[in-house]
């Protein structure tokens, strides 16, 4: 299956990269912010690099909009500005061609939906500069249910022009509950996303963007902690608490009290990613997007080894 993983220097990372080099179909770094004048902030590793290179690992570069507080701002200005747009994609075609890399990936959040024509325009010019080098364009997206401009989050998103104006479509169909306690991606959630997204993207276009982490949310705090499976499992270990796996969103669950407060684990392991690949095939769909290396079940490997 071709799975494509994206990557952040966190510690574990470089390790899992190493061990896991030759099952990965593409390395998809968090490597380049952009910057207000239309240049990019260069976070790219050369460990990363010479791994990648040592295991004929292709690398497409994130173009992320992280690098900044002021996100949705930021991303304003530079889509909605002529001269910016344009600064922009050469400084994205230049890292491409300098770096030698297949293909990028845009991965902008938080853009105001009022920004759904100029980020078209951004997308079109970018794919059309980035084709007449040979290199593959890819774009992760936020999770759908239908067309709605209007989303704070997702309206700038117009699936049916992306899909005219990219190779590869990354489906983020994960964070289906954030600000209070649920499921990381249910697979009804999942499923109905996918639903939306094949009658507007072509499914060959298609990846799933699938998550490999836990949220644990505190009683009273809007925004959860995030775990890796691992850390997941070591604290209910710790606690002697009972993982459970909830069969009608097919992920694990757990509760713990902690200084009088209630805390809500919901995370991703072999049996929920096994789970969500099953639709990939239902699906018809190229593959996978994971985020991210590091963070995963360890059994996921011998799980798409198998595939």
């Amino acid at each position: 299956m071709d799975n494509k993983w994206y990557f952040d220097i966190a510690p574990g990372a470089i390790d899992d990269l190493k061990a896991h080099a030759k099952d990965i179909t593409t390395l998809i770094p968090f490597w380049y912010g952009v910057k207000e004048d239309g240049t990019l902030a260069d976070m790219s590793s050369t460990d990363v690099k010479k791994i990648a290179s040592d295991n004929n690992l292709p690398i497409y570069a994130i173009i992320h909009n992280y690098s900044d507080p002021k996100k949705s701002q930021l991303i304003h200005d530079l889509l909605s500005t002529p001269h910016l747009r344009n600064t922009l994609i050469a400084s994205i075609r230049d890292v491409a061609v300098v770096n030698n890399y297949p293909g990028i990936n845009i991965d902008f959040e938080f853009v105001p939906p009022e920004d759904r024509s100029n980020l078209n325009t951004f997308l079109k010019d970018l794919y059309i500069s980035l084709k007449a080098l040979g290199k593959v364009v890819t774009i992760s997206v936020p999770a759908e249910l239908s067309d709605n401009p209007l989303h704070p989050f997702s309206g700038a998103f117009q699936y049916s022009f992306i899909a005219q104006n990219a190779d590869q479509i990354y489906i983020l169909a994960y964070d289906e509950h954030f600000s209070q306690p649920g499921p990381i991606a249910s697979i009804g959630f999942v499923t109905n996303v996918l639903n939306y997204a094949v009658t507007v993207i072509p499914p060959q276009k298609i990846w799933l963007g699938m998550a490999v982490y836990g949220y644990d949310w505190t009683q009273g705090v809007n925004y959860p902690r995030t775990l890796t499976y691992e850390q997941a499992i070591t604290l209910a270990k710790n606690l002697g608490v009972t993982i459970m796996y909830d069969e009608t969103a097919q992920e694990s669950t757990y509760t713990y009290v902690l200084d009088g407060k209630t805390h809500t684990v919901w995370f991703e392991d072999s049996k929920s990613f096994s789970a969500k690949l099953s639709l990939v095939d239902s699906y018809k769909l190229s593959g996978i997007a994971v985020w991210r290396l590091g963070q995963e079940d360890p059994a996921v490997w011998n799980i798409l080894k198998a595939r």
